[in-house]
């Protein structure tokens, strides 16, 4: 081949690469992106929902959902009489929509948000009682005091009791002991009270009328120790001068006797009884000595307990003369 031809071949292959580079340079890189769309769980709850915990700790009114926030507008709800929700106030808050819907997951019923208003509190009626005339006054009773344990008929005098006014022993730190078989006049109320349940000391006496008007007479009546109670004695009697005369009693709350005595019917004369034993509840024994100086006659048996409680006999102990 020619030199001349080798050139143009040469020149040729020249043009055709000068070609592809330019048509490679021209041509335009495009970098494509992947946009990641993420979409957010809408509300739960829409506005009239009414929402709670399986704790029932509190009950809430969805009002409305601001989707720019997400958060609830919500209202605290509480049940009416008539079994329909009401509004605690009329003050609302917002709250966020995920932890709304996590705390309180329990949806109890949905209603038109707007129709529920603030509860309306019951109120109890009030029930007037008209007080009829004066209230009662008490001006004293009898007996004023009684024995622990015992039973005790008191008469209560006083003014402006109504029929069917009742009257009770108030003891502090005790229940009132109301009195049963009670006859009622507008001065005098008589009644008989349990002091089973009653301390020793002193009790209040109070009455209450019908229309519940009552007055409290302060520290009226004394409960005190169980009273001796002398049943039989013996002998039943003894000369002018008897000496060392064992003389017995029977009878009930003689466990505390310290003194046993014959007493003259008129009180003027007193034989003490010496050498007592130890008493028992049913029982006591003593040494009778009669003196020649006192006079003959019938005489009661006392006993006395050491809190100063005293108790009589009913029969009557004879003392004679020595020649009859």
């Amino acid at each position: 081949m020619s030199r001349t031809s080798h050139y143009g071949l040469l020149l040729f292959l020249i043009l055709i690469l000068c070609v592809f580079f330019a048509g490679c340079s021209s041509q335009n890189t495009t970098t494509t992106t992947k946009t990641v769309t993420t979409t957010q769980a809408g509300p739960e709850y829409t506005a009239g929902d009414i929402v709670t915990n399986t704790a029932s700790s509190a009950t809430w009114l969805i009002v409305s959902y601001d989707s720019s926030t997400d958060q609830y507008e919500r209202a605290l709800l509480v049940k009416n009489s008539d079994g329909s929700w009401g509004r605690v106030t009329t003050t609302t808050d917002e709250f966020p929509r995920a932890e709304m819907e996590k705390l309180y997951p329990v949806k109890l019923s949905h209603v038109s948000a707007t129709s529920v208003t603030v509860a309306t509190p019951t109120i109890p009626t009030t029930v007037v009682t008209t007080l009829s005339g004066s209230g009662p006054a008490i001006t004293a009773i009898s007996p004023t005091s009684g024995a622990t344990g015992t039973s005790a008929s008191i008469t209560i005098t006083g003014t402006n009791f109504q029929n069917g006014a009742t009257a009770s022993l108030v003891q502090p730190g005790h229940l009132p002991v109301q009195a049963t078989s009670t006859s009622v006049s507008s001065t005098q109320i008589t009644g008989t009270f349990d002091l089973s349940n009653l301390a020793a000391g002193m009790t209040n006496v109070e009455v209450t009328n019908p229309d519940s008007q009552s007055t409290t007479l302060q520290n009226a009546f004394t409960i005190g120790a169980a009273s001796p109670v002398i049943s039989s004695f013996s002998p039943t009697s003894a000369d002018l001068g008897a000496t060392s005369v064992a003389f017995s009693i029977t009878g009930q709350n003689l466990a505390d006797t310290w003194a046993i005595t014959l007493v003259s019917s008129d009180g003027s004369q007193q034989v003490p009884c010496a050498s007592l034993s130890t008493p028992t509840s049913t029982g006591v024994t003593c040494v009778l000595s009669i003196p020649d100086s006192i006079t003959t006659g019938a005489y009661t048996v006392k006993v006395m307990t050491s809190d100063d409680t005293s108790g009589t006999s009913t029969s009557t102990f004879a003392i004679n003369n020595a020649t009859s």
